[in-house]
């Protein structure tokens, strides 16, 4: 039996994080083992982290394509954790994409064409509605946790987003974006740390929910591990 290595091309250091403390130990059990990558943002600066153009990304994943071929013990997967929101306007048939007026359809559209572009049957896009931060919103007062001066806030947060009634839904402007949400009901007492309460707050809301709540994020989840399930 190969061993499956996931190479996960990630947008930042909080799904670096995720990856590492949630993903990670939840797909061992399949035998997939992770490995988070940061995008490269400057090769002269040796600097890691934030998304500035699809040539960006299909550059750190070609050179991750070249670097890792599979062998007798080792089958190799591609996949990336990108958000939505502020996704570069020159990704594959980004524009075409507004045609959808259905946003997963458009993701999907938009997953699609990168796929298509890339070239090789080993990657699967994935690209994250509408951010990382979409995935708190399963249970958004374990914040509390973190942040237990901003109480009343966190519970009026939930109030007003439960009326999307999926996490995955609450939309991407920038003033309303998840992440955006979060600092704004936090900044009366804390200034919102992305990096630690990111995958602090999804470990404590555990990755069952996580899957049972965001359909996008599971079926990428369920779509790898079909994937690997070929090379057992």
């Amino acid at each position: 039996m190969r061993f499956v290595i996931l190479h996960i091309l990630c947008e930042g250091q909080t799904e670096e994080r995720f990856v590492k403390e949630d993903l990670s130990p939840y797909l061992r059990q399949f035998n997939i083992y992770p490995k988070p990558i940061l995008l490269l943002t400057s090769k002269k600066k040796n600097a890691r982290g934030g998304m500035l153009s699809y040539a960006q990304a299909k550059r750190d994943l070609m050179i991750l394509r070249r670097q890792y071929r599979d062998n007798d013990n080792e089958r190799h997967l591609f996949t990336t954790m990108f958000d939505f929101y502020a996704l570069p306007d020159d990704f594959p048939c980004f524009k075409e994409s507004s045609h959808y007026s259905n946003i997963r359809d458009r993701i999907s559209f938009i997953e699609t064409e990168f796929a298509k572009d890339m070239g090789f049957d080993a990657f699967i896009p994935y690209i994250q509605l509408h951010e990382f931060e979409s995935l708190l919103f399963v249970n958004i007062t374990k914040l509390e946790s973190d942040y237990p001066l901003s109480r009343t806030q966190i519970r009026n947060l939930k109030e007003e987003t439960d009326i999307y009634g999926d996490p995955e839904l609450i939309n991407d402007s920038p003033a309303t974006a998840p992440s955006k949400r979060i600092i704004k009901a936090l900044e009366q007492n804390y200034n919102y740390n992305k990096v630690q309460s990111g995958a602090a707050i999804t470990t404590l809301i555990g990755m069952e929910s996580l899957l049972d709540n965001c359909r996008h994020f599971k079926e990428w989840v369920e779509q790898l591990k079909s994937l690997a399930n070929k090379y057992d």
